[in-house]
């Protein structure tokens, strides 16, 4: 009897040391097994290019510098003597041409000496100049040379730059935006295809920014010569504005 108690006990040691080997086998094989169901992560590429749209339209708002000038012996007689020019000017501008206020605004006014220089170097007060201009919105394109003309022979002596632009881009915002986005498609496309690859998912694009720089037709004319050209009829093409819009734009690259 003890001969089998000493046959089994030995049976279920054997059985113990082969479960306990068993495991330490199976361990290796569970650690290999999960490192191998890790797929490597697939490498996609970026790129970043930037797009610019540009779209050519007609202006459809000017912005007119006109201004009237006086000299005279005392800043006193210079100041009211060019008031009187200046009210005659506003006359025409809001009786005649129905210009709204909110679109006549004073840009520049001053009373200032003239002087006159002798061979010591010393300065005499000759008069007095006083000058007083303001910025005029105006829509109607067609009647822009005429309006001129009627202001000079109001009194007004000084006629600075005229530009044009665009009073709402917004209505065009979304045309040159698309001329952007498709130059940006392109350009990617074709670094893409450089580097052999294809290109993938669009992944962000920037805040656009459309912008439309002012149109100066007449740099500043002086008195005399404004008066010069008062006999003929003033004729003024607005001509044409370019919008201009910029995207960075990320795409993927497979």
């Amino acid at each position: 009897m003890k001969k089998t108690s000493k046959s089994l006990a030995s049976l279920m040691i054997a059985g113990t040391l082969l479960t306990g080997m068993g495991t330490l086998i199976a361990l290796p094989s569970q650690t290999m097994y999960a490192a191998e169901t890790v797929a490597p992560a697939t490498a996609t590429g970026v790129i970043n290019v930037s797009g610019t749209g540009k779209l050519t339209v007609k202006p459809d708002i000017s912005y007119l510098a006109i201004g009237v000038q006086t000299t005279s012996t005392t800043a006193a007689k210079a100041q009211s003597a060019n008031a009187e020019k200046m009210a005659k000017l506003n006359t025409l501008l809001k009786g005649d041409w129905k210009i709204p206020a909110a679109d006549i605004e004073s840009v520049q006014f001053y009373v200032q000496p003239n002087y006159d220089y002798n061979g010591k170097d010393q300065q005499k007060v000759t008069g007095y100049t006083a000058y007083h201009s303001v910025q005029v919105t105006y829509r109607d394109l067609d009647k822009l040379g005429s309006l001129l003309d009627a202001a000079a022979k109001s009194g007004a002596n000084n006629v600075g730059s005229v530009s044009f632009g665009i009073e709402n881009e917004d209505t065009y915002q979304e045309q040159v935006i698309a001329k952007a986005m498709a130059n940006a498609k392109a350009r990617a496309q074709s670094i893409a295809k450089a580097a052999n690859l294809s290109l993938g998912s669009l992944l962000s694009v920037s805040d656009p920014g459309v912008s439309a720089p002012p149109v100066v037709y007449m740099e500043r004319q002086s008195a005399k010569a404004t008066e010069d050209s008062a006999a003929a009829s003033t004729a003024i093409e607005p001509g044409t504005i370019e919008l201009n819009a910029t995207l960075n734009v990320q795409y993927s690259m497979n």
